[in-house]
């Protein structure tokens, strides 16, 4: 709990951003409140410090008669600054010594300045506490030591203002020394006396309450500020000791340029009294400069280490995130594997359950013809035994053997004719069975290649009712692979009779080429099916969707389409609208297939 209440009482201003956009309004207006308050209060009592003589206590320091000066303003801005932040005493502090400027008869010009010096002293204690994480409540020895330091060193750079003071004042020389010394011994005397009981009092509770509304600015880098508040302590350290010389100089030479023996001496025991006194100040500076030093290293050095331990569980965790990432894409390189293996196995019975297609339709068309002429042969056969008959007996007419070449003639018509048929069929199917196996790159012409495939068609779609119908310019010829474009065309066209078509509704399948160019070949395969629902359209190309999967289809059909014509053939598939009915297949190819790589 005490770790706790010091981590809260660590500088970390208020932000106005935060105070706006954070807390409750009743929250600000308090706050408001309280800080106009003490503005005012700062400005009223800042007059009244020269309209009532307030010149503090007369203290012998360094061999001069010095009045540590109370100056009220610089209490309420101090605390502010360490409660709130820099601009919130900063204001308050300007503006009461402006007013006390001006109202005790400075110059503009020189009003505004000498209003700065204060402040000066006020943005000590704000590098000081940045640099510095040490809490500012004063309850432990660290955190006195560094309020006693930044203090001795503020009130140093707050008594640069002394020197305009005294230039505009028309102060005498032998008196510069002594308004210096108060003017830093009031305000160092002035922090440790009333500002640090109020630190001890106040200073946790206020900052848990001002915490827990969310002002405070989120915890920075340190480094910058770590060396901008050595440099500030080391100048100001620096600027004591050369006032302190510079003006016990001046005093004695002052004293010497009279001539009064009296004058000379008391400046010689004034010299040696604050050289004694410089020397025990410069003492406890130094060692103050030396635990400060040691604070700035701890704490640097701690904030390193700190940084290096994070850095080193961030490796750490890197490392075992990369090792977890090996692993899984070890896992997944095999799934993949496994994945490409089985969809390589299903795309090759996809080609087999094409091939199958063929080979029933084929066999069904064959069948026909070849029993006709078997018919045809047979009855052949038994009017030439009839014939052989007669002969033998000697019976034959001159009309019998009219009635027989009548029959032999007809008969070799027939089974010429489908014969020829079934010869025609066996060819169409070798040739497109022998490319889709083969799969092997030659010069076709297209549209004799699409006519035999739907010659190897038709049977099947015979079959099923739908006729299949091949527009193409007889003067293409391709280099490029005509088992793949047999497979594409052949897999669109089961898939337009699996999907397209209600059972028993016969349809019509559309082959159209044109050329795009002396390079392209535009393919389009449509049907005047039912088409395919917009909400699965973007599906269609994805391997294993199927809408028929009960029906033991494996949704690799137009997968493979997609892949033999965008990496096969070197073109690109689109599935367009069928304007109402049927669905629309355009196919864009080079003439020229791509080299396989």
């Amino acid at each position: 709990m005490k770790e706790r209440d010091a981590a809260c009482a660590v500088y970390r201003p208020t932000l106005f951003r935060l105070f706006w956009t954070k807390g409750g309004r009743r929250d600000r207006a308090v706050v408001l409140a309280a800080w106009l308050g003490t503005l005012a209060a700062s400005i009223g009592l800042g007059l009244a410090s020269i309209t009532l003589g307030w010149s503090g206590l007369p203290i012998h320091f360094a061999g001069v008669d010095v009045f540590a000066t109370l100056y009220p303003p610089l209490i309420f801005a101090t605390l502010w600054v360490l409660w709130f932040g820099f601009w919130w005493g900063f204001l308050p502090a300007y503006l009461s010594t402006l007013a006390l400027a001006l109202h005790s008869g400075m110059p503009l010009h020189w009003s505004l300045l000498f209003a700065f010096a204060d402040p000066l002293g006020l943005a000590v204690f704000a590098i000081g506490y940045r640099a510095l994480p040490i809490p500012y409540d004063l309850r432990s020895f660290n955190a006195l030591v560094v309020f006693v330091v930044l203090s001795f060193v503020g009130a140093v750079f707050g008594s640069a203002g002394s020197v305009i003071w005294i230039m505009t004042n028309g102060v005498g020389r032998h008196d510069v020394l002594p308004v210096w010394q108060g003017w830093w011994l009031g305000a160092f005397l002035q922090n440790l006396t009333i500002v640090a009981p109020f630190l001890w009092a106040f200073s946790r509770p206020l900052a848990r309450w001002r915490g827990g509304r969310g002002w405070r600015a989120e915890e920075g880098d340190r480094g910058a500020w770590t060396v901008l508040g050595g440099a500030t302590i080391l100048a100001g350290v620096l600027l004591f000791l050369y006032a302190s010389v510079r003006l016990n100089a001046l005093a004695f030479e002052t004293a010497s340029a009279t001539g009064d023996d009296g004058a000379v001496r008391a400046a010689a025991r004034a010299l040696a009294e604050s050289s004694q006194s410089m020397y025990w100040v410069m003492t406890i500076i130094v060692l103050f400069a030396f635990y400060v030093a040691h604070q700035l290293f701890s704490h640097w050095s701690a904030a390193t280490r700190r940084a290096a331990a994070e850095l080193s569980a961030t490796n750490t965790h890197l490392a075992d995130q990369a090792r977890r990432l090996a692993d899984a894409l070890d896992s997944e390189r095999l799934a993949h594997e496994r994945l490409k293996a089985t969809q390589a196995q299903l795309i090759q019975a996809e080609k087999m359950a094409a091939l199958a297609h063929l080979v029933a339709g084929v066999a069904h068309e064959i069948n026909t013809p070849l029993g006709i002429a078997l018919l045809a042969s047979t009855h052949l056969g038994d009017e030439t035994r009839r014939l052989e008959q007669r002969v033998a007996n000697g019976q034959v007419r001159k009309s019998d053997l009219t009635d027989y070449l009548g029959v032999a003639k007809e008969t070799s018509t027939l089974l010429h004719t489908h014969v020829a048929r079934a010869a025609g069929l066996v060819q169409s199917f070798k040739q497109v069975a022998a490319d889709q196996v083969a799969d092997e790159r030659r010069g076709f012409n297209l549209r004799a290649s699409l006519e035999e495939l739907a010659s190897s068609l038709a049977p099947a779609l015979r079959k099923a009712g739908h006729v299949l119908t091949v527009e193409c310019p007889d003067d293409i010829v391709m280099d490029s692979y005509p088992g793949a474009l047999g497979q594409v065309v052949t897999n669109l066209a089961m898939n337009a009779v699996d999907h397209a078509f209600e059972p028993g509704q016969a349809g019509t399948l559309r082959i159209d080429v044109t050329m795009i160019d002396a390079d392209t070949v535009a393919l389009s395969f449509s049907d005047d099916g039912r088409g395919i629902p917009a909400d699965i359209r973007s599906k269609v190309f994805d391997p294993f969707f199927t809408t028929r999967r009960g029906a033991g289809n494996t949704g690799l059909g137009l997968h493979i389409v997609f892949n033999l014509v965008t990496s096969r053939l070197g073109g690109r598939i689109a599935l367009e609208d069928g304007q109402g009915r049927g669905c629309r297949f355009l196919i864009r190819m080079p003439v020229t297939a791509p080299v396989a790589g």
